[in-house]
C-alpha cells in the first residue's frame, strides 16, 4: 500500500496526534507544550515537551523525542512502516477522513450581547464578523470568535470568557496551531498602498477596523514563521502595534527583526502609556501622532 509520507510530514501535527490519543499538556509557552510523558508515563511534569512550531516531541527521562512517526512508534512500540500506516488510516483512508484541514462546523450565535457592547462592538459588526455568545458546545457561556484562513474557510473557533475569573482567558480547540494563522486575513486585500496594522488581539484587530484601518491579530504576542509567510504572500506594507507590556514590547522587538530579515516593509508603533491599542478610542489617529508614542 501507498503512503505519502511527505504529505503527513506537511499537514499531520504534532497536536493531531495528541488529539487522536486523548491526550491533553498545559501550554508552556506561546508555541509549547508540556506535561507527564504520555508514552512511559511518569508522573514529572516536566518531562515532556511538545514544540509545535517545529512539530516535534521529546521526553527528557526516558523516551527521546522525534516527529509524528515516532511518536507513534514508541507509543505503540511499532515499526515504521505500520506507525505510518497508523496515521495514513487515521488521517487520511477512512470513509469520513479527518483529515487535519477539515473545515470546522459552524456554531450558532447569539449576536447581542453585553459583554460585545462593552468591548464597543454591536449586532451589526458582530454579525458581519460571526462573532457571537454561545450557549453550547466546547465554547459554551463564552464569546465564539471565528478564524477564517486566506481563503476564506472556517479553520476553528476561540472562545473569549466573559467572566474575568475564568481560565482560560482564551479557549482555543486542541488540535488549533494559531501560529499557522492570522485573524481577519480573509478581508485584507493582496498589493493595496494601505498599510496593514498588526495587533496582538481579536478586540483591538476589531476597533482599527471600525475605524477604517485594514489590520490583522497575530493571536499572541509573537510572530511565527508560518504567520511571516502568509504576510509575504499579501505584499503588502506593514505597521507593528503589539500591547504596551512588557511582553508585547519584547515581542515588537523580535517581531521587528524578523520583518526585516524577511524584507518584509514594515514601521513599527511602541505603546507607550497605553496598554494596548483597543483602548485608544475613537482619537486613534490625533493619539498616533502624540508624543505617547516611540516609532
Amino acid at each position: 500500500m501507498y503512503l505519502d509520507i511527505e504529505r503527513m510530514k506537511k499537514e499531520v501535527t504534532m497536536a493531531h496526534i495528541l488529539d487522536l490519543y486523548g491526550i491533553t499538556l498545559r501550554l508552556a509557552g506561546e508555541d509549547r507544550l508540556a506535561g507527564c510523558c504520555p508514552i512511559h508515563h511518569g508522573d514529572n511534569q516536566n518531562a515532556f515537551h511538545v514544540d509545535l512550531l517545529k512539530n516535534l516531541f521529546h521526553c527528557f527521562t526516558h523516551c527521546g523525542g522525534g516527529s509524528i512517526f515516532d511518536f507513534v512508534m514508541k507509543k505503540e512500540n511499532l515499526p515504521f512502516y505500520q506507525a505510518a500506516l497508523k496515521i495514513w488510516n487515521t488521517f487520511y483512508s477512512s470513509p469520513q477522513p479527518k483529515t487535519p484541514h477539515q473545515q470546522a462546523s459552524v456554531i450558532k450565535l447569539q449576536y447581542r450581547h453585553p459583554y460585545l457592547c462593552q468591548r464597543g462592538i454591536d449586532e451589526k459588526v458582530a454579525r458581519y464578523f460571526r462573532i457571537g455568545y454561545s450557549h453550547e458546545g466546547l465554547m459554551k457561556n463564552r464569546i465564539a470568535i471565528p478564524i477564517i484562513d486566506k481563503n476564506k474557510k472556517l479553520v476553528a473557533y476561540c472562545g473569549r470568557a466573559i467572566d474575568p475569573h475564568t481560565s482560560p482567558k482564551y479557549l482555543f480547540p486542541r488540535h488549533f496551531n494559531k501560529s499557522k494563522h492570522l485573524f481577519n486575513v480573509q478581508n485584507i486585500l493582496p498589493t493595496s498602498p494601505r498599510p496593514v496594522f498588526i495587533v496582538e488581539g481579536f478586540f483591538d484587530c476589531l476597533h482599527l477596523l471600525k475605524l477604517g484601518f485594514d489590520a490583522v491579530a497575530l493571536m499572541g504576542n509573537s510572530i511565527s514563521q508560518y504567520q511571516l509567510e502568509i504576510l509575504k504572500q499579501l505584499d503588502r506594507a506593514y505597521i507593528l502595534m503589539l500591547d504596551g507590556d512588557e511582553a508585547g514590547q519584547k515581542g515588537m522587538d523580535k517581531a521587528k527583526q524578523l520583518m526585516k530579515r524577511e524584507t518584509l516593509p514594515c514601521k513599527s508603533v511602541y505603546l507607550v502609556d497605553v496598554i494596548e491599542p483597543e483602548s485608544l478610542g475613537y482619537d486613534f489617529l490625533k493619539i498616533l501622532e502624540s508624543k505617547n508614542f516611540r516609532y
